[in-house]
């Protein structure tokens, strides 16, 4: 009987996509970041049309360095013939992402730890979304997004056990953190997955030294902005709950979204299935 092959995770799937479209992620330094705007390859207004003072200000933080190496940009390139001269391809940005490492001390600033027991619900296991894909892949993202809790509860059953030292309860929630700023892909080449792929090399490239993120999503959360919500809940991120309404996080606590194991993510999901993309 032949061994069935192991589902196409995104740390198989994402280098062979990549490849197989001519495409290319790239961790940018404020030098070369100076030099794709000085060609007029990162227009904020070919990325955001709305509010593309956000990526300005972002811009100019990265390249400032106003978060001392911690804010990071990535682009997604992909090869295209040149209209000028079709001889040659010529390398264009279709997406940006800015992400940043956040300190402890600002996630402990951020956190209600008396509240975050009250993260999760059934509704942010299972989301509205997840009728468009099969019972295997609705099955894979939702113990995804059961993990992204667990180590919270780890970490308030130790802070039961002994209520006098809640420390190391503290250190492990807030450590190991990034805040997805901004994901953005240009206009003209939306509705082709690429959110999925920026979102995806982002994610790895965050994971080499972090395990958790969080997210606001522009516009609204998932009745608002329905094509980010089902961006990220593909990922395993799940909704998370104002203060008001009993959620962990002080202001700015609304539409954010969390995803508390990134590894579990990237290794885990089906995304070759749950993409089509062939």
């Amino acid at each position: 009987m032949d061994t069935p092959s192991p589902p196409q995770t995104l740390a198989r799937f994402l280098p062979a996509t990549l490849q197989s479209n001519g495409m290319r992620c790239r961790d940018e330094t404020p030098t070369s970041a100076q030099e794709l705007l000085a060609r007029g390859q990162l227009d904020a207004k070919d990325f955001i049309e709305v509010s593309p003072d956000i990526e300005n200000t972002l811009m100019e933080a990265f390249i400032e360095d106003d978060y001392d190496g911690r804010l990071h940009l990535m682009t997604l390139s992909m090869m295209r013939r040149d209209v000028d001269d079709d001889r040659h391809d010529i390398e264009e940005i279709i997406g940006v992402s800015f992400w940043r490492e956040v300190p402890a001390d600002e996630m402990g600033d951020w956190f209600d730890v008396e509240r975050i027991s009250k993260m999760i619900t059934k509704s942010t296991i299972e989301h509205e979304n997840d009728s468009d894909y099969s019972n295997d892949v609705k099955c894979r993202m939702k113990l995804v997004r059961s993990s992204s809790i667990k180590w919270i509860q780890n970490a308030l059953a130790s802070t039961d056990q002994d209520k006098t030292d809640t420390k190391a309860s503290i250190d492990q929630l807030t450590h190991s953190w990034v805040k997805i700023e901004l994901i953005a892909i240009k206009q003209s080449y939306r509705a082709h997955h690429l959110g999925n792929i920026l979102l995806g090399c982002t994610l790895a490239k965050a994971h080499e030294h972090n395990e958790h993120a969080i997210l606001h999503v522009a516009g609204g959360g998932s009745k608002n902005n329905i094509p980010a919500a089902k961006l990220y809940g593909r990922f395993g991120f799940v909704t998370v709950p104002r203060h008001d309404e009993g959620g962990p996080f002080a202001k700015p606590d609304k539409d954010l979204f969390v995803l508390g194991n990134i590894g579990k993510a990237l290794n885990d999901l089906p995304f070759e299935e749950m993409l089509q993309i062939k």
